[in-house]
């Protein structure tokens, strides 16, 4: 039974690791796998749903999305001063980033924040790589400050709970959060700067070469396309390329409908293989390269970046079945991944999470409505002005329950449900908001996790395990012992996701701990970091997939600069736990 459960954790982190299927569907296979062989009991199963902890990781991403709104673009207007000096910039936004990801969920802020960073570089003449990696650990390093300030930590206690264990206190993050936070900033500030890459701006490379990603073709006089559709016309499903875009007088249509009817010295503009698109043209079908140019290209687009978030139902998914122009109001120009170019033919690309798209959207999307399987962020929303007082007391209110939350002078799930109600009552928050923040797919990664610890727990493997790093760490001691548990975890955790971490690590802490006749508590803290601890690899934490692309970086990029950092990080926590908790 251990061999089986050990196997099902090993597909797990493959499948999650190789990007194999949707995270939510990689976890939902692996639980079914322990449902079959009875390792696990329907009702262990359900009882997520059930858990306090899990109910409140969706309040909160409720509440920030409140805050987000009654916030608004002016909080950050100050930030974004050209004349700052590079360092100024940068030292002034991993601050706000850090304290914000402090009380409020980092994925979204740093999707918040990426057009700006990026607009601050672009009209101060300094490259967004320098800033986007900084932008991505600070958000990361203050959500280890609260219990709040990750779902990692909160899908740890809602484990501990299950076992009616002492849940972990704002105590146990707040000092060892801040040291971690000071001097993580202290090295990106001083070191990591001048190790980050100095990268093009993708779509500012595309403009300057736009002949190597899209030709533009003219119907002439006499042309048996004109008066059909782009359907009839057969310019649908086309080999190795795709109409992207009509421009007829001063009007531009895109995305193109298949149902688009084709009009005398329309320009059809195609993305692709060139040498496809010059043996369309070669094919007498009605179509000729124009004499002269009759519009500014580069101008007329409206381009937009886009980044696949780890959770998005597209990974995995073939470009041409994804519905994607329909879906999103946009057609795919290029994707980039692993800072590179994919090459071949558009539709039949399989999305991976982390992909960097390069857009042409039309004038009415939504960078809101579809977050969850795409993040728009090439274009800032627009600085508000002239907000109203009742706003402004509606959000310090909010943000003193949050704190009473925390420091558990009311309990948590409250202090979110009364923040939640605020909200509602005054129009901040409405139900179409609320169904579009509410992610089935994070609820099942969630629920499974839980699963998985319970299994390992239950059928002896974690204790397996525990014995094993006790073994190793027996002849120098306890901290050897929390040292071993803690790199596992850092190490696994730039593999997978950080709930998928915490939950195969959960249950050998705690065999630890039993087996060691210690309290559990420092065990548990140690995880809880490891777990957020991600600063070597894109793929492990879902900000730094979020930056990867739009940064332009390497995985290279990632271990240059992650690697001094967790060493420091590593040191840092262990030595704090060991010290603070008496090991």
């Amino acid at each position: 039974m251990q061999l089986w459960v050990l196997g099902v954790v090993a597909f797990l982190v493959l499948a999650l690791y190789r990007e194999w299927f949707n995270p939510a569907l990689s976890f939902f296979i692996a639980v079914i796998a322990l449902l079959l062989p009875e390792v696990i009991t329907p009702a262990e199963l359900l009882k997520g749903l059930s858990n306090q902890q899990i109910i409140i990781i969706f309040l909160l991403i409720l509440v920030t999305a409140g805050i987000r709104m009654l916030v608004g673009s002016e909080f950050f207007s100050r930030l974004f001063n050209p004349s700052l000096r590079p360092r100024a910039f940068l030292l002034r936004m991993m601050l706000t980033v850090s304290s914000l990801s402090a009380f409020l969920n980092n994925t979204p802020i740093v999707a918040f924040m990426i057009p700006y960073v990026k607009e601050w570089a672009d009209r101060s003449g300094n490259p967004a790589s320098k800033f986007l990696i900084p932008l991505s650990f600070a958000t990361i390093l203050g959500g280890m400050i609260t219990v709040i300030g990750t779902s990692t930590n909160l899908v740890l206690m809602g484990l501990i709970s299950e076992y009616n264990l002492p849940l972990l206190g704002y105590r146990d993050f707040l000092f060892l959060g801040l040291l971690v936070t000071s001097i993580g900033l202290l090295y990106i500030y001083f070191v990591g700067y001048k190790l980050l890459p100095a990268n093009e701006d993708k779509i500012d490379s595309m403009k300057q070469n736009l002949k190597e990603y899209i030709v533009e073709t003219e119907i002439f006089e006499g042309s048996s396309l004109i008066g059909k559709t782009v359907k009839d016309a057969g310019l649908r499903n086309l080999q190795e390329l795709f109409l992207v875009e009509i421009i007829r007088n001063d009007k531009v249509i895109s995305p193109v409908s298949p149902e688009e009817k084709l009009f005398l010295h329309d320009l059809l503009f195609f993305s692709g293989n060139t040498q496809s698109i010059y043996n369309l043209i070669n094919q007498d079908n009605g179509l000729r390269l124009p004499r002269q140019e009759k519009s500014d290209a580069g101008q007329s687009f409206n381009f937009v970046e886009a980044v696949i978030p780890a959770g998005s139902d597209l990974i995995g998914v073939r470009i041409k079945d994804s519905d994607f122009r329909n879906k999103f109001n946009a057609s795919i120009v290029a994707v980039h991944r692993d800072g590179k170019r994919v090459s071949g033919k558009v539709g039949e690309m399989h999305i991976a999470g982390g992909d960097f798209m390069l857009l042409l959207s039309g004038s009415n999307y939504n960078p809101v409505r579809h977050e969850k399987d795409l993040f728009y962020i090439s274009v800032p929303r627009k600085i508000e002005t002239g907000k109203s007082i009742w706003k402004t007391w509606v959000g310090i209110e909010s943000f003193v329950l949050l704190l009473a939350g925390i420091t558990g002078l009311l309990p948590l799930f409250t202090s979110c449900l009364i923040i939640l109600s605020f909200f509602v009552f005054f129009g901040i928050l409405n139900l179409a908001t609320i169904r579009q923040q509410l992610d089935l797919n994070l609820l099942m990664v969630l629920v499974c996790s839980l699963a998985i610890g319970m299994a390992l727990e239950k059928s002896g493997t974690a204790t397996l395990v525990a014995q094993g790093l006790i073994s190793l760490g027996h002849s120098v001691g306890t901290i050897a012992v929390l040292t071993a548990l803690f790199v596992v975890t850092i190490l696994l955790t730039s593999l997978v996701t950080n709930p998928a971490a915490v939950a195969i690590m959960f249950p050998i802490a705690m065999s630890l701990s039993a087996q060691l006749q210690l309290s559990s508590t420092p065990f548990f803290v140690a995880i809880a970091f490891a777990a957020s601890g991600d600063f070597m690899t894109p793929i492990g934490y879902q900000t730094n997939l979020m930056i990867y692309g739009p940064g332009g970086y390497t995985f290279k990029d990632f271990v240059r600069i992650g690697t001094p950092l967790t060493l420091l990080y590593t040191v840092i926590c262990v030595g704090f736990i060991a010290w603070y908790y008496g090991l």
